[in-house]
């Protein structure tokens, strides 16, 4: 009974050995996790900064868009009460076109 309660320690003790790693490996793991956790921490941060400039930008464009749709409905008020415009008005537009 002795025997085997020792040899069972035995086993345990090498199976504690195989399954961990030496004092430096566990110590270089630790540092390489905490090396990766503040990588995605930084990349994290990074991601929340380009989503914020994406929601800005998907601001500004919806802006943009709006204020495109009211210039047109104004410009086609104006050509249906004013013969030629709608011409003048595309004329104009292409020759702003070319300057920039």
């Amino acid at each position: 009974m002795a025997d085997q309660a020792s040899a069972q320690s035995v086993d345990y003790g090498q199976q504690e050995t195989e399954q961990r790693p030496g004092g430096e490996n566990l110590a270089e793991l630790k540092a390489e996790i905490a090396q990766q956790q503040k990588e995605i921490l930084k990349l994290r941060d990074l991601l929340i900064g380009k989503d914020a400039e994406l929601g800005a930008a998907k601001g500004r464009l919806a802006m943009y868009e709006d204020r495109a749709k009211r210039i047109e409905g104004v410009r086609n008020r104006l050509g249906s009460r004013i013969p030629g415009f709608g011409l003048l008005t595309s004329i104009v537009v292409r020759l702003l076109r070319g300057r920039s």
